[in-house]
């Protein structure tokens, strides 16, 4: 991707994915690739940037279609939310852009139809009944796109998707959380301003730990298998200690990548508690 940046490097991790019940973990750089990799296939490695703090470029191709398609799974799997227009529902128009931009993306120019629409869209509540407006719009957003190159069409995304309110944290759903007010389920946000948990359905914040208040992190194994792992997060002052717990299936990918979060802030002597393996 011609990056030659080392701090840039960094922002990157490789994740060690297991196939069998989708449990997923980022590697720390010290620890061995091939220790992962299985004589089963049961584990496979793919790369994801975890952090942002570099400013994107867009002169290399294969760096371009990797956040172009990191970003695409985040949005299409409704992890990065548009923000509410007025009403209170996510625009249609914004919503009719990038479904453009990703039909012109695909070398496209066509007008899609009502289907094809319907894979733009993310994975979000109350779509349904707007696939015809959004549809509407779309065909109006394709006429003006008639000069875009696929690439063009991809960096406008990245750089739509890069205003988003939680552009650049890791996003996680949780199925339980012990805070009382939280929401069960409900998402978390892992970014450079803290631990964020967010309504499930609008991603409005509901609680935050900031960075400097996490003590430290554990992952706690489920008693019985039709239970979610854990993780245990201990907050706040000495004089007044916190946990909370968050039961969720990633929640080996959520410490390793808060305790990766917090080595590249202000709190580096924070300590974490998870196994080596999957």
């Amino acid at each position: 991707m011609a990056i030659s940046n080392v701090t840039e490097i960094k922002e990157f991790s490789v994740l060690a994915n297991q196939k069998k019940d989708g449990v997923v973990r980022p590697l720390h750089a010290e620890e061995y690739l091939f220790d992962f990799l299985l004589d089963d296939n049961s584990i496979f490695l793919s790369l994801r940037r975890t952090m942002w703090k570099n400013p994107l470029s867009f002169t290399n191709d294969l760096y371009v279609e990797f956040h172009y398609q990191q970003l695409l799974s985040d949005y299409l799997g409704g992890m990065l939310m548009l923000p509410p227009a007025a009403g209170g529902s996510s625009s249609v128009q914004q919503m009719a852009e990038l479904s453009a931009l990703q039909h012109v993306a695909k070398g496209l120019m066509h007008q899609p139809s009502l289907s094809e629409i319907k894979e733009y869209l993310p994975s979000q509540d109350g779509l349904s009944s707007k696939v015809e407006e959004i549809h509407s719009f779309c065909q109006g957003q394709i006429a003006a796109m008639q000069s875009l190159s696929p690439p063009d069409a991809k960096i406008k995304f990245i750089v739509f998707m890069s205003a988003l309110p939680l552009f650049g944290s890791n996003i996680f759903r949780v199925q339980k959380v012990s805070q009382r007010g939280c929401p069960s389920p409900c998402m978390i946000s892992i970014g450079q301003e803290g631990v964020l948990f967010l309504h499930p359905k609008t991603q409005e914040r509901v609680f935050m730990i900031p960075l400097a208040n996490v003590q430290s992190m554990s992952t706690v194994r489920p008693k019985r298998q039709s239970k979610k792992p854990a993780v245990v997060i201990s907050y706040g002052s000495p004089g007044n200690p916190k946990t909370i717990t968050i039961h969720l299936i990633q929640a080996k990918a959520l410490c390793h990548t808060l305790a990766m979060v917090m080595e590249s802030s202000v709190r580096p002597s924070v300590t974490s508690s998870v196994s080596n393996r999957l």
